[in-house]
């Protein structure tokens, strides 16, 4: 089911069902999973407005998420269901910003999240202006309790890294590496005991650098063990070009 609420097409709500094969050993919903299902009710939210997949698609344009936070208030665990709803902010210059808040089936909410968009040009990879492009979208105003997009750094020492081949499956409709398989990488270089025994409390994600199908890329990790920190690094192995950075907190 999809709810358009209140404000037209900048918001919309839809129910999931959780499927067993997006739950991990502890029946909590994987991240990249999450992060999917996040991704959909944004499609869906845009796909009949003058800026969805399609009609961008047809002028050679596209969107390009650029930053997350997600701040858990109960990482989803042992669900059937969940209800998402998301809102288009509207845009500030060069920058989309895009909200998610998720709920049980109860009304107890899960996470927020708030991320932050790029319009591209697929052929010569210039940003758009979006306002100048499409003037009847809304300008982004800011709320006492908006989620504060974060700035994260690099690493120049990592306690671990892992070595990962782009398979075709990884590709979205652009031909480039689905953002959600980002968050996959990092997560693979933790220690198997500790992500069995903790939950996300919270995650920031900058996308840097797209990656293609047949790359190779490094995925590196730093581990601060006295506050349950981690923090990545996704680097392509031949160029040594940064493409991903994450900091993730656990309860």
């Amino acid at each position: 089911m999809i709810t358009v609420l209140n404000n037209g097409f900048y918001t919309l709500e839809k129910k999931y069902p959780i499927s067993m094969s997006e739950l991990d050993m502890n029946y909590s919903v994987k991240p990249a999973a999450l992060l999917n299902l996040l991704q959909d009710t944004a499609s869906r939210n845009i796909a009949n407005t003058p800026f969805g997949n399609v009609e961008l698609n047809n002028e050679g344009l596209g969107w390009f998420l650029v930053r997350y936070r997600l701040e858990f208030d109960k990482y989803p665990t042992g669900l059937n269901e969940i209800v998402i709803q998301t809102e288009n902010r509207g845009t500030l210059r060069q920058t989309a910003y895009r909200d998610f808040e998720v709920f049980d089936v109860a009304g107890s909410r899960l996470l927020r999240a708030t991320t932050s968009w790029l319009m591209v040009d697929l052929e010569n990879k210039s940003l758009i202006n979006i306002g100048q492009k499409f003037p009847d979208i809304k300008s982004f105003e800011k709320r006492e309790d908006d989620l504060q997009l974060q700035k994260l750094k690099t690493l120049f020492q990592w306690d671990k890294e892992i070595l990962f081949h782009v398979r075709y499956e990884d590709l979205d409709m652009n031909g480039h590496v689905n953002n959600t398989v980002y968050i996959s990488w990092a997560m693979e270089a933790l220690d198997f005991e500790f992500r069995k025994s903790h939950e996300i409390k919270t995650m920031d994600i900058y996308y840097k650098h797209e990656v293609r199908y047949g790359e190779d890329v490094i995925s590196l990790v730093k581990f601060d063990p006295e506050n349950n920190v981690s923090e990545h690094v996704i680097k392509n192995s031949q160029t040594g070009e940064e493409l991903c950075l994450l900091r993730i907190s656990f309860s």
